[in-house]
Parts: structure tokens; sequence; C-alpha cells
């Protein structure tokens, strides 16, 4: 038992890395954006190479799940990853930003697959769930990412040398966490894996296949709520502008709150209860944010949807990688898929409905799709 706490705290120590990279990155876009002269056009098609890069990773984590576990792939591309911050700040145009944006994609689509098997492997072993607090870890990394951002912008740090002092610690953290993550267990990678050819339709069961198409809908309506919070508090609501940007931050601070308690709510529930409640919350939270016309219910209706939407997506992410027998890796790349699917599409369908049929009916409808 002492060794699967030692090997939690392991993958856990990975998810705050990225957490606290992303959180630093975002945060940063719009000075990013301006020292490298890119107009709004320009930096849309940079981020959108990222995740160009981030499902064209979901191919190749399966072809390297065959040769390597997942443990090698986390050791490298957590040493990796973090330079990107400091390389993007000298990018001299949009072309070379958006080609080291597509191969940041590609780089945080292979950790991203590995570093939930992982989590799927420490669940093999504790025999309890553990997802629900590892995403909780990466949400208190973003938020500590971004709130040293403000540190940094208040001290007038370059953003190359903020990007650079969060590199540093983050491959110090990497190196420290790497030494004790696991090895694939003889039930999740049997010796026949090694062997097998995987092929580009190889990994996409029934299973996947459903399980994807759940959390894409999740993940759309997400992206949605996250993306558009502020948006729907400023323009239906009236909020000013600092009130507004506070609907993003009640979103993912509810949201990593309920993560913390998921996995004991996953315990105590199940896992298909867990999730049809958290659904109910999430169209509780879209009701009292669209019906009350108060800033402050829709704030408190944002915050409802970060609790009900919390949990899921750790908890589709456990079955996909419990309920394969053979390869943990390509199952979660080729879900991964479907999943970042949503992601992607998500705001953007969000924008088309809202244009269409205003934003508080596009926040329902959403609902309405993911539940």
């Amino acid at each position: 038992m002492k060794d699967v706490r030692r090997q939690r705290i392991a993958i856990s120590g990975i998810f705050l890395m990225v957490g606290i990279m992303l959180g630093s990155w975002f945060a940063r876009v719009p000075q990013l954006r301006i020292e490298l002269g890119l107009n709004f056009a320009e930096l849309g098609m940079v981020l959108l190479a990222q995740t160009v890069g981030v499902l064209v990773a979901m191919q190749l984590a399966g072809h390297l799940s065959n040769h390597l576990d997942s443990r090698a792939v986390i050791r490298v591309t957590s040493l990796v990853l973090p330079w990107f911050l400091p390389l993007m700040a000298v990018m001299p145009n949009a072309i070379t930003a958006g080609l080291g944006m597509l191969t940041w994609g590609v780089i945080a689509g292979l950790l991203d697959v590995s570093m939930n098997a992982q989590g799927v492997e420490v669940e093999r072993r504790a025999r309890r769930p553990v997802l629900n607090s590892l995403h909780a870890v990466w949400g208190i990394g973003a938020l500590l990412g971004s709130g040293g951002t403000v540190l940094a912008v208040r001290a007038e740090w370059s953003l190359s040398s903020h990007f650079w002092i969060v590199s540093v610690l983050l491959v110090v953290i990497a190196l420290f966490s790497g030494r004790w993550l696991l090895t694939e267990s003889p039930a999740a990678s049997p010796p026949s894996k090694r062997t097998a050819k995987v092929g580009f339709l190889s990994g996409w069961t029934r299973a996947v296949i459903v399980l994807g198409g759940l959390g894409a809908a999740v993940a759309l309506c997400e992206g949605a709520v996250s993306s558009w919070g502020g948006v729907f508090l400023s323009e239906q609501r009236g909020a000013a502008a600092n009130i507004a940007s506070l609907g993003y931050f009640a979103f993912i601070v509810a949201q990593t709150g309920t993560r913390l308690v998921g996995d004991r709510l996953h315990r105590r529930f199940g896992a298909v209860a867990l999730v049809r409640w958290s659904m109910a919350m999430t169209g509780a939270g879209v009701l009292v944010a669209v019906a009350v016309p108060s800033v402050w219910f829709g704030l408190a209706g944002l915050a409802m949807a970060g609790c009900g939407l919390a949990v899921a997506i750790p908890i589709i992410s456990s079955a996909v990688g419990h309920g394969t027998k053979s390869n943990t890796s390509l199952a979660i790349a080729r879900y991964s898929t479907l999943h970042n699917a949503g992601v992607l599409s998500g705001p953007a369908i969000f924008g088309w409905l809202a244009q269409t049929f205003g934003i508080s009916a596009a926040l329902t409808c959403c609902w309405c799709r993911s539940g």
C-alpha cells in the first residue's frame, strides 16, 4: 500500500505540472499576441494548430503504445513539454508560432494519454477510484499557474523570463515524479501486446465509441459553459467586465473542489448513479443561470454547472481504461480522439446556437445534448 501511495503522488505530480503549465500559458496569451504582432485571425490559427497536434497525437499514441509503456512516454514528454513555453515567447512570426504550437500539441497529446493510462494503472493497484482526485490536482495546478502569472505581471517580469522560471520549476517536478511512475501490470499489458500490430482501426471497440461519444457530449457542454459563461453574464445580465470575468473562475473553482471529493462519491454511489446526478446538477445550474435575471444567480448557476461537470470526464476515462483487457493507452487514445472533438467543437457550436437562438437558449441546448 505504501508503494501505491508513492506512485499516486508521482502521477499527481505530472497532473500538477501540466495544470501549472496551461494555467501560466492561457493567462499570458493576450500579451503573447501583442509581442508576436499577431492579429486575432492569426492567433486563432496558432491556437488551432495546437488542437490539430493533439488530435494527431491521439493516433500516434496507439502505435507508440505497441512499443513503449506509459511510464517511458511520460518520462520523455514531461521533460520536453515545459520548454515550449520559453520557445513560444521568442517565435518571430505567425508561421513559426503555428509550427511550434503544432509540435506542442503532439507532445502534450502523447503525455495526456499516458498520464491518464497511469491513473488507470494506479486505480487497478489501489483497487479504488483515483482519477477524480488526479484531475482535481490538474485544476489546482491551473489555478496556481494563472495566479503565478498575475504576480509575475505585477512584478513586471518579461514574458520570456516568466516562462523560463516556470519551465525550470516544471522540469524539477517532472524529474522527481518520473522516478516513481508505474510500469503497466501484466493484466493491462500482456506480452502479446508488444507484438500485435496496431492499425488505424485498432482499438475502436463498441465500448470505446459509446463512451467516447458520451465524453464528447460532456466536453461540448463543458467547453460551452466555461468559454461563454462570462459572455452570458455580460450580455444577458449586464455584468461589468470585472464581474463577468468571475464566471470562469467560479466554474473552475467549483469543478476542482468537487473533484477533490469525487473519488469518495464514486465509491459510495457508483459510476452510473453519480454521472446521472452530476448531469442533473449541471441542468439545475443552467436553469438557475438562465431563469433568474440576476448576475449573482448567474455566477451561482455557473458554479453549480462546474460541480455537475466535474466528475463525469474522470469517471468515463476510468471506464475506458478498465474496459480493455489489452492495451490501456490505445483505448484511451481512441476515446480521447472523440473527447477532444467535443472540446474543439463545443465553443463553435455554442456560438452558432447563440447567434441563432440567443445565449440563454444555447446554454439550455448544450446541457440537453450532454444530458
